[in-house]
């Protein structure tokens, strides 16, 4: 019987094995997490690989660096939904986008902690992150500007707006409403994102 149990536990465990990706994803998102909570430069690696059940040499096998995977965390998070992303700015253009990135970040503060954290961190040109935040703003600010002139074009928003300028605005409004709502978390993120955009949406009156 003993042997019997014994090779029943057997399979179970190989059973519940992750492949080297599943493990991948899962440092990642245990990444997320400490990194989200500790910043990058506080929060160590010894707290993810506890967090995943793995040695600090076991972690640095699939991340040879911290760095690399601090990066990791980062591009994961931009690889989620880009297809949705894509298919929300086509059918409501980018107030719509917009608001849809922020759902998203509101059903996984994970992502939208890391990213508020690490914005603020990488402000200092030293930080591992700062070339990839600098790289994300310039991508941001061109992507949005390109996308409220579309949206002009359609009728979408008033026509007498500054692209760039708006552009700006929407992008600081959605870093600034996902500071507050981590630091207020009764605060209804969506709904302050929806009374300050209401006169975008509308075009002007002729």
């Amino acid at each position: 019987m003993t042997d019997i149990a014994a090779s029943r536990v057997g399979v179970r465990t190989r059973a519940k094995r992750s492949t080297p990706e599943q493990r991948r994803l899962q440092i990642i998102d245990a990444a997320v997490s400490v990194f989200g909570r500790q910043g990058y430069r506080q929060g160590a690696l010894k707290t993810v690989a506890d967090e995943v059940g793995l040695t600090i040499q076991g972690l640095l096998h699939y991340f040879p660096t911290k760095e690399e995977l601090l990066l990791a965390a980062l591009h994961h998070r931009n690889a989620l939904d880009r297809e949705n992303l894509q298919r929300v700015l086509e059918e409501g253009g980018v107030v719509a986008v917009t608001r849809y990135i922020l759902q998203r970040n509101v059903e996984h503060p994970g992502f939208m902690r890391l990213f508020v954290t690490l914005a603020a961190e990488a402000t200092d040109p030293d930080h591992p992150a700062h070339e990839y935040f600098v790289e994300r703003y310039t991508r941001v600010f061109s992507y949005a500007g390109e996308a409220i002139q579309a949206d002009v074009r359609k009728g979408a928003i008033r026509p007498d707006v500054d692209a760039d300028a708006l552009a700006e605005q929407l992008v600081a409004l959605m870093d600034g409403l996902q500071l507050q709502a981590l630091l207020r978390p009764e605060m209804d993120l969506l709904a302050a994102f929806d009374r300050a955009v209401a006169a975008l949406v509308t075009p002007a009156e002729r």
